[in-house]
């Protein structure tokens, strides 16, 4: 349910107190590591641990976490070594100092002596931990006393540093045997930062989220915490009904907390290193040739020892900052005129040439000059907003094109690169707006090639608007006419009225290739439209032709193809073939650079692939290895991913785990100027909490799902459809039956038989015959374990056979199908009653018990209800199934033993049994000799 705004209210409450704790932060985020020190300190063969790690990965957090720990059971002194710390004896040892009595200060033997006595004395009996925060200055004579506490047996060390070599060399050896143990903290992982969030914030914290944080944060666990702590207080990370959404242009500029740790880290630097830093900020990647022109040499190497910038070895050998966030911490305190006066230094030549640039120089070449409100050239900004995009960062490949003024000989480009940013947003009539934008003769004027590129964004921009779908098919022949017909030859003119024809003739007449990259790109745009309406029997044969062919006109255009067909193959009832098909694809991407177009086209329709068949955990797996999770593609599809992990789990029968993900994506996507995905949403969760057995949420969610907007997509029509009427007849609707079968229908008179028979199977749960018989043949029509299961399943229960019903509940348990497997088992289990077969019975009867913390409302309920025992039946029963004799069970119970026969002859009966054996497992109760 719902929090409404005071439970969102309190919530923000409640997580802007837990950002003031930096230690419960660090405890959660790094619960390994303080496992791993404490464990080293129990070691009687130790003297302790080093905490090691960048300056600002809270090496002190977690030391003080380990020292809090000890606490109670160790006597624990913190010491602290400054950074003058080598030129002021016994500077890490100045608490201690300060306690010994004159007499003891006298030589260092005497203060050794004192040290060790006082520390022993103050313990108590009790073992002594000591916390040694050092900056890498430890004086010799604080390092001689450390160490001879540590080999006596006094103390035990907890030692944070940058790095343990940079320790003083005594040091050295025991860490070379292992006598002090390394626990050095690296950036988290997403699972332990998504962890820690939830920890933190409470509520719901999406995956995607989660993701766009560690982003900001670099994995940097102080960083994230900082992070956290600044949005809150912006509001630019709040709560919406219970779930966590970060606002779209959140970021981790201006935030003082992120700039005082940055100003901490340089503020000691030399003045060239400090403006070299800068120049590096600005220009996020440069070429070292450069940089030592305008900083020299030896404050470069400087930098490099010292682990500020890293060098790439080959290439150009550009240079960056190893610390991404100190870029942009440092880039937030520049004016417009800093920004122009580095840029002048660095760029005293001009702007390097396209063609000399790596794609990373380009774009922060392009950020640079879009930060100094300066202009870049039209080529620059046409190839920086084609990488932006190759990187999903849409808006920035607008901006790059806002600096494009109208020249006919580009706009027809431009205008591409723009529909294609704002398909990417989600915002199809803008796209198709900035194509309405280019005039016949500025599109005239364009090669062959770029006019078919120009189609295809088109023809998608068109689709997803509402009312121009329908007009596809007839611009894609128009295009495909106009583009063959300028080659020459009788056959091109005629391409168009025949979307089959003239394709052969057109490749075979231009040596180049071009006739076929032109009609390879305008029959790809073709098949997605198709798929897109659902309508995969049209055009299967010929994705077919073109995924066998030897020699593909365009590699990319292939891999897409093949993977609209291995969607085609599975909702036309051939799965196996559409697997095995995925396997190769998944094989094949995997050892190429595919570009993210490529990869993001498999990995949805692989996913569409995987839960039709029923792999239902492998098809999570397949989002959680989308290739790309950089912020960009989060903050833009981050609700389609947490949309589609919740409807995977809702496929699978698994509502209370659905939640989850589903009501983050509603938060997200309510918040969407475009949320074409949110009836979907609503219907999936509306079926979630059906199988949940809340049937008051359930109408809630189906009301929105009836307010809000009609699907475009066939595939979201699909799960929209299915889970509405499935949540409806889960409540009880008489007619979400038969809207079911009627819809199967319509997809067995499109071919579709895999859509059409998990439809039936949700439909036929109190089935006449005749739909039974219909779910067989549709069945019939289709391959993969679904398949079986459906024919099993419908036969089993038309003829009653028991074997088959068994069979499907094995491949059902096999896919982790709960509620699947659930229904199984109940008619089953009914089936096995009506004919007294006790152990087939007791077989389901162990099935349903052992779902029933897994499946919270059964979909089918036996009719037949376990006969229920007297509280006396009971007792005797449970006794009897342990085992225990007439006898005793007559003396344990205050009977006779006549009686108890009598009551076991009765509990025999009820439960259809005919001997204790075949009591287990019915009755549950004490032990042998035992009371229930």
């Amino acid at each position: 349910m719902r929090l409404g705004l005071s439970g969102d209210g309190h919530l923000a409450r409640e997580a802007r107190a837990r950002v003031g704790d930096r230690l419960a932060w660090a405890r959660v985020v790094r619960a390994r590591d303080v496992g791993n020190a404490l464990e080293a300190l129990a070691d009687p063969a130790t003297f302790g641990v080093v905490i090691t790690g960048d300056p600002s990965l809270a090496k002190s957090a977690v030391g003080s976490v380990v020292l809090n720990d000890l606490e109670a059971t160790h006597h624990t002194v913190r010491l602290r070594s400054t950074i003058v710390g080598t030129e002021t004896p016994y500077g890490a040892l100045a608490v201690l100092l300060a306690r010994l009595p004159e007499d003891a200060q006298d030589d260092p033997v005497s203060i050794m002596r004192g040290i060790i006595a006082l520390l022993t004395a103050a313990a108590g009996g009790r073992p002594t931990v000591l916390l040694l925060e050092t900056s890498n200055n430890l004086d010799e004579l604080s390092t001689a006393t450390l160490v001879n506490i540590m080999v006596t047996g006094t103390a035990k060390l907890v030692v944070v540093a940058d790095r343990a070599s940079d320790l003083p060399a005594d040091f050295h050896w025991m860490l070379a045997e292992e006598r002090l143990r390394e626990v050095p903290l690296s950036t988290l992982s997403a699972d332990a930062m998504h962890a820690g969030l939830r920890e933190l914030l409470g509520g719901i914290v999406p995956q995607t989220v989660s993701l766009q944080l560690e982003a900001l944060s670099r994995g940097n666990p102080q960083v994230a915490f900082l992070t956290v702590a600044e949005l809150l207080a912006r509001g630019d990370l709040e709560a919406v009904d219970g779930v966590w959404v970060l606002a779209p242009d959140a970021d981790t500029t201006g935030m003082r907390q992120l700039d005082d740790l940055v100003r901490a880290r340089i503020e000691r630097l030399p003045a060239g290193i400090k403006s070299a830093i800068e120049a590096i900020a600005c220009a996020r990647r440069i070429p070292l040739a450069r940089l030592t022109t305008a900083f020299g040499h030896e404050d470069i190497a400087r930098m490099e020892r010292e682990g500020l910038i890293a060098v790439e070895e080959t290439g150009r050998h550009s240079v960056t900052l190893t610390d991404p966030l100190m870029g942009e911490v440092v880039r937030g305190w520049l004016s417009v005129p800093r920004r122009r006066e580095l840029r002048a230094l660095l760029l005293a030549d001009g702007l390097p040439p396209l063609e000399v640039l790596t794609h990373f120089e380009l774009l922060g070449l392009a950020a640079w000059t879009h930060e100094c409100h300066a202009q870049l050239p039209t080529g620059h900004a046409i190839a920086a907003a084609k990488e932006s995009l190759r990187l999903w960062d849409a808006k920035f490949a607008l901006e790059c094109l806002d600096w494009v003024e109208r020249d006919e000989a580009l706009w027809p480009e431009v205008q591409r690169l723009r529909a294609g940013a704002l398909l990417m947003l989600q915002l199809p009539h803008q796209a198709l707006a900035c194509m309405d934008q280019v005039s016949d003769a500025e599109l005239e004027a364009q090669s062959r090639l770029d006019v078919a590129a120009f189609a295809s964004v088109k023809a998608t921009a068109m689709r997803s608007v509402p009312g121009r779908a329908d007009d596809v098919p007839a611009y894609l022949d128009t295009v495909r006419a106009r583009l063959l017909a300028k080659a020459g030859g009788p056959d091109a003119a005629g391409a168009g009225r025949d979307p089959g024809a003239g394709r052969e003739g057109g490749a075979g007449r231009d040596a180049d290739g071009t006739d076929r990259i032109v009609a390879a790109r305008l029959d790809l745009a073709e098949f997605e439209y198709w798929a897109f309406c659902g309508d995969f029997a049209r055009i299967v044969d010929r994705l077919e032709a073109a995924v066998a062919e030897s020699q593909p006109a365009e590699e990319e255009a292939r891999l897409v193809m093949a993977s609209i067909l291995m969607e085609a193959r599975t909702v036309l009832g051939r799965e196996r073939d559409g697997l095995a098909l995925l396997h190769e694809l998944t094989s094949e991407i995997s050892l190429t650079s595919a570009s993210i177009r490529v990869r993001q086209a498999f990995a949805t329709r692989a996913f569409d692939v995987l839960l039709y068949n029923g792999h239902w955990r492998q098809a999570l797996a397949v989002l959680r290895a989308t290739p790309d999770t950089s912020s960009h593609y989060l903050r833009s599809s981050g609700a389609s991913v947490e949309l589609a992990t919740g409807l995977a789990l809702v496929m699978a029968g698994r509502g209370q785990e659905a939640m989850g993900s589903l009501q983050a994506a509603i938060a997200l996507l309510e918040r969407s100027p475009a949320a074409r995905w949110l009836g979907l949403a609503y219907a999936a969760a509306a079926f979630a909490c059906a199988q949940r057995g809340d049937a008051a949420a359930t109408r809630s969610w189906l009301a929105k799902l009836d307010s809000s907007e009609p699907a475009e997509a066939y595939r979201t029509r699909f799960y929209t459809q299915f889970c509405s009427d499935m949540a409806r007849r889960w409540i009880g609707d008489a007619h979400a039956a038969a809207r079911l079968v009627a819809s199967a229908r319509e997809d067995i008179a499109h071919g579709r038989w895999n859509p059409a028979g998990i439809k039936l199977v949700g439909a036929t749960v109190d089935a006449r015959p005749d739909e039974l018989r219909l779910l067989e043949e549709v069945c019939r029509h289709r391959q993969g374990q679904l398949a079986e299961i459906g024919g099993l399943l419908a036969r089993g229960t038309r003829t009653g056979s028991l074997t088959d019903l068994a069979a499907a509940a094995d491949l059902a348990a096999g896919l982790e199908l709960d509620a699947v497997e659930s229904r199984c088992a109940a008619v089953a289990l009914d089936k096995a009653r009506s004919r007294g077969n006790t152990v087939m019975a007791n077989l389901m009867q162990a099935r349903l018990d052992a779902l029933e913390g897994r499946v919270a409302v059964l979909p089918v309920t036996p009719s037949q209800a376990t006969p229920t025992l007297t509280q006396r039946e009971q007792e005797v029963a449970v006794l009897a199934a342990a085992g225990t004799s007439n006898r005793r069970i007559a003396e344990d119970l205050g009977l006779s033993v006549r009686t108890v026969e009598g009551h076991l002859y009765q509990v025999f009966a009820k439960l259809s049994v005919s001997n204790r054996g075949e009591l287990a497992g019915l009755v549950v109760g004490g032990g042998r000799g035992g009371r229930p």
